[in-house]
């Protein structure tokens, strides 16, 4: 089967996602409800597509990056004249699903795709957020069939440096809610230590200078602070899409941690005490 991509989602991961895609030289076909990534996108020589379905049938490989649960479930589905992905596929398409989303999301959609002869995978990414994904230097997590995966291969290395297999369905979507979980929240500690070091008298960038030249505390969120900061006063959705993200993968952790009756009290400290002043001030301030 000819590796013919389409794309839906073109926001703050997606647009830099596809642009290497299609500058790649993949057949690159591209959805979103804005129209100046899509006209970015067209300028590389994407098509557009009016709907979902009509993605789908053009498509042999379907990339998903999308916001949250209820996002990516409509786009599958029938949603007024959309027919919906999953009625416009082929049999042996490949379904990538890029967003941070419920493993019981993509087991689910899997089993419906797999009455259509359609696989899906969930393939969330890390590594540096929107810059990462416009230079193609994105970690994905990969979960799924494997014979599903080597056919998306191809496509999947031209937005990524790392690919990692982890397992079945859901093992990527869980995989990544534990990276992110451990990444708010050493963003919540580094803000806090920030807050701390002004009340002191310590100079901002002098502090974050002095610990990531060889303090025991340092981190990758330390050493990219600057990036973090600038990446949230540029979010697609703004500083509070940002605030949004972060508490919406936080409690997918959280819920996580119920299924599988895990005791995780950091976890429950910070959604109930730190992430409610995120909406007043956002993540990096």
């Amino acid at each position: 089967m000819a590796l013919n991509v389409g794309f839906v989602g073109l926001g703050n991961m997606g647009e830099g996602m596809a642009s290497n895609v299609a500058k790649a030289g993949f057949p690159l076909v591209v959805r979103d409800i804005r129209p100046e990534p899509v006209q970015r996108l067209v300028a590389l020589g994407a098509s557009v597509a009016a709907s979902n379905y009509e993605l789908a049938t053009r498509s042999s490989v379907v990339c998903v990056a999308l916001f949250d649960e209820a996002q990516v479930r409509s786009a599958f589905l029938p949603d007024g004249d959309d027919r919906g992905l999953l009625a416009g596929l082929a049999r042996g398409s490949v379904v990538a699903i890029h967003s941070t989303v419920p493993p019981r999301l993509t087991r689910q959609l899997a089993e419906s795709a797999a009455e259509h002869g359609v696989a899906i995978l969930d393939v969330p990414m890390t590594g540096g957020g929107d810059t990462a994904a416009r230079a193609g230097k994105l970690t994905f997590f990969v979960g799924g069939d494997e014979a599903a995966f080597n056919r998306a291969q191809p496509a999947l290395q031209a937005m990524s440096q790392h690919l990692f297999y982890v397992g079945g369905v859901g093992a990527g979507s869980t995989t990544k809610i534990l990276s992110n979980f451990m990444a708010i929240s050493n963003v919540l500690l580094v803000r806090e230590a920030l807050r701390l070091a002004r009340a002191a008298g310590i100079d901002e960038e002098q502090w974050l200078s002095v610990i990531n030249a060889g303090g025991v505390g340092s981190s990758w969120v330390s050493n990219n602070w600057a990036r973090i900061r600038e990446q949230e006063d540029h979010y697609t959705t703004g500083r509070s899409g940002m605030v949004a993200m972060s508490n919406k993968d936080m409690h997918l952790a959280q819920d996580l941690a119920r299924e599988f009756g895990t005791p995780t009290p950091t976890l429950d400290h910070l959604i109930e005490n730190a992430l409610p002043e995120l909406g007043n001030h956002g993540l990096t301030r």
